[in-house]
């Protein structure tokens, strides 16, 4: 990454790329920015000397904190991109730094991330960097209930 780009803490590209409608902004502004966050973002920035801020976003990784028994405390990347025309250039790699980071300084064990099974691309990428297949290497299945679901069996005696 040049020395022209830089990464922060902060929410606006998650505001902007993670929520539809009124009540997930509300949502997300709750969860994300009240007094006990649920979850915390990476802002990649680069400068734009054509734009009022002299800064363009360009990429963000949202991330929250989890335990697991098996392996202690963890950070899971929930979300991470990087817009198209700044791939290659380190951005990526930079943020995976930082949350490292983050990961080490916080006394986390690993981080925990999915990925879609056709996205060979960010397959090959993590993979590239170290990362393992758990889908594979331990037979893991990812499993959910949608609301329905829960309330359902919420209601159950």
């Amino acid at each position: 990454m040049n020395s022209s780009s830089k990464i922060f803490t902060s929410g606006s590209l998650c505001l902007y790329n993670c929520c539809t409608g009124e009540e997930r902004n509300s949502d997300l502004l709750r969860d994300g920015f009240g007094d006990n966050p649920l979850f915390y973002c990476l802002i990649a920035e680069v400068h734009n000397h054509q734009k009022p801020s002299g800064k363009v976003t360009v990429g963000f990784a949202m991330y929250y904190f989890t335990y697991d028994p098996w392996i202690g405390k963890l950070l899971y990347l929930e979300d991470f991109y990087v817009i198209q025309a700044y791939r290659g250039l380190g951005i990526g790699a930079e943020m995976l730094k930082r949350l490292s980071q983050i990961a080490i300084r916080s006394q986390c064990n690993c981080m925990h991330f999915l990925v879609v099974v056709w996205n060979q691309a960010s397959i090959d990428y993590y993979t590239r960097r170290g990362a393992l297949d758990l889908s594979s290497e331990e037979g893991w299945h990812l499993f959910r209930f949608n609301r329905e679901e829960l309330m359902d069996m919420a209601g159950e005696e």
